[in-house]
């Protein structure tokens, strides 16, 4: 394997534990190991980021799928999808 198809087989794995880890953050919530999950989907979401911005700066042709995965990692660690009538209560 050479070295420009291992960093991009680097690079879609880091999209995928992203998104994982912007799903676990939610099920993880008020659960054992919930800070674990939290430091490491934001150590994540701060390389994507970084990896966002090093594609934009560089016009790599995929830099927007960092961007939209980006995206989908913050709305998924805000949004709550569930009953919120019982924080309210």
């Amino acid at each position: 394997m050479d070295y420009a198809c291992s960093l991009q087989c680097a690079w879609f794995a880091l999209h995928l534990v992203g998104l994982s880890l912007a799903i676990l953050v939610r099920a993880m919530h008020r659960r054992r190991g919930e800070d674990i999950v939290q430091a490491a989907f934001l150590a994540t979401l701060s390389v994507m980021a970084l990896g966002t911005l090093a594609g934009r700066h560089f016009c790599w042709p995929l830099w927007g799928l960092s961007a939209g995965t980006l995206a989908v990692m913050i709305v998924a660690a805000v949004v709550d999808p569930g009953p919120g009538a019982e924080e309210f209560n």
